[in-house]
């Protein structure tokens, strides 16, 4: 396959990124909780994706490629903020929220619960119920199988539901 000029690089990634830009910026949102953050998370992923997408073979693994950059990017940013405070992860999430008025006590409430859920779930219900990407999308993001990806969306939710208190417990007897 002959190389491809910058510009054609960049043409390459406009079609696969237009189409999925939304959607990454509803991701990034959900996972900085904060609008300015996730366009700055949005723009650092734009650029590392752009830079490497020579290393992408496939097209059909362009939302697994970028939003796993997304995921590296927000991880790496979060650890740097880590190492300059000495704060705990749970400290500094919250100290990076900004919640302006519009912003309710039940989704304060959910973002907690959410930052409770192991990675995987956390992520699955992020992509699927805030940034509207299909069962077989989701598997191409995360990997793993189909039905990895509906056990962990089953259980995050189950989750969820038990943290927030709208599961009565089982009961014995």
């Amino acid at each position: 396959m002959p190389e491809s000029t910058p510009k054609q690089s960049q043409e390459r990634f406009l079609q696969l990124y237009q189409p999925v830009h939304e959607s990454l910026l509803r991701f990034c949102e959900a996972m900085t909780r904060h609008p300015e953050l996730a366009k700055e998370l949005v723009s650092e992923v734009v650029l590392e994706a752009l830079e490497n997408l020579h290393k992408l073979r496939d097209e059909a693994a362009f939302l697994g490629f970028l939003f796993g950059i997304a995921r590296n990017c927000h991880r790496r940013k979060f650890r740097r903020k880590a190492r300059e405070t000495d704060l705990p992860d749970q400290v500094l999430h919250r100290a990076d929220q900004n919640p302006g008025p519009e912003r309710s006590a039940e989704v304060a409430l959910l973002y907690e619960a959410l930052a409770k859920l192991p990675e995987k779930q956390q992520e699955a219900l992020l992509l699927f119920e805030v940034s509207g990407f299909s069962l077989e999308e989701i598997r191409k993001i995360q990997g793993g199988s189909l039905s990895g990806v509906k056990l962990r969306l089953k259980r995050g939710r189950e989750k969820l539901k038990k943290l927030l208190g709208l599961l009565e417990p089982a009961t014995t007897g």
